[in-house]
């Protein structure tokens, strides 16, 4: 699939964390078929080149620019926004897309490992916008996109720290929606559900936890993206991407008591 010339984001420039991998790379690459410029913010400059080289593969003049860039440090998150204005002239998007994940009891849960998951997940969203808010009002239809998760709205063992954060990020969403609804400035929270990309594989695990979930009804990171990228059009306020997602909601509304039973199952102390 090539880019298209005239697409709903051409001349608009999207930043995108974690864009090195999984749901981030294929964010950023649906976002340059739209016509957008892209940049590409991660710590591994050399994965970073990569993604902006199928960028280029696919066609098109709009640009794809890496920064590297630690979300957990703010000074860091101040240069990829001070880069992205003054190489490609604005900002219009901020996909806070990085993440950090992490498979422990919570009576286990390392507290460097705690801060580690609320400076990457929390800190980093927060931080990102403060830095980026200026230039994304500039733009007049300014959006901040936030990737939380199904399990920042129901809570599940053995990723509780996770879903702390995740649970953090929707509130943040919620809040900044609310503060900006006069400035012109959108924001969007993302749920997705499983999906596949390397975060098992980067997952820190503390105990004997398993790495990979096990389940058929895992998104393919492009579909993700895809149905992502189009709730920006819409300038969607929320948006859960599976049906296994929506699902585990419903649930939670419905039988709770039924739900942690079942979620307790994957709880095993060690």
């Amino acid at each position: 699939m090539g880019v298209a010339a005239n697409g709903f984001f051409s001349g608009q420039v999207v930043v995108v964390t974690g864009a090195s991998m999984g749901l981030g790379r294929a964010l950023a690459l649906e976002f340059a078929r739209h016509g957008a410029g892209v940049v590409l913010a991660a710590r591994s400059k050399a994965k970073l080149e990569t993604v902006a080289r199928e960028i280029e593969a696919q066609g098109g003049s709009a640009p794809a620019l890496v920064v590297e860039t630690d979300v957990a440090q703010r000074d860091s998150l101040a240069r990829m926004v001070e880069t992205s204005v003054a190489k490609l002239g604005r900002l219009d998007v901020l996909v806070n897309n990085a993440g950090y994940g992490m498979s422990a009891l919570l009576e286990a849960t390392p507290p460097a490992e705690l801060e580690r998951i609320f400076a990457v997940n929390v800190f980093g969203p927060v931080h990102a916008v403060q830095l980026a808010l200026p230039h994304l009002e500039k733009s007049g239809r300014g959006i901040v996109v936030n990737v939380g998760s199904v399990i920042g709205r129901r809570a599940v063992p053995v990723l509780g720290a996770y879903c702390m954060t995740k649970f953090a990020l929707a509130a943040f969403s919620e809040s900044l929606r609310a503060e900006l609804a006069r400035r012109n400035v959108h924001v969007l929270h993302v749920e997705p559900g499983l999906t596949a990309t390397e975060f098992g594989e980067n997952r820190v695990v503390v105990g004997e936890h398993p790495r990979h979930f096990r389940s058929r009804f895992v998104m393919s990171a492009g579909t993700a993206a895809r149905r992502t990228v189009a709730a920006v059009e819409r300038r969607s306020d929320r948006v859960v991407l599976t049906f296994s997602g929506k699902a585990l909601i419903l649930a939670n509304a419905l039988v709770p008591g039924l739900l942690n039973r079942i979620l307790a199952r994957s709880t095993t102390r060690r």
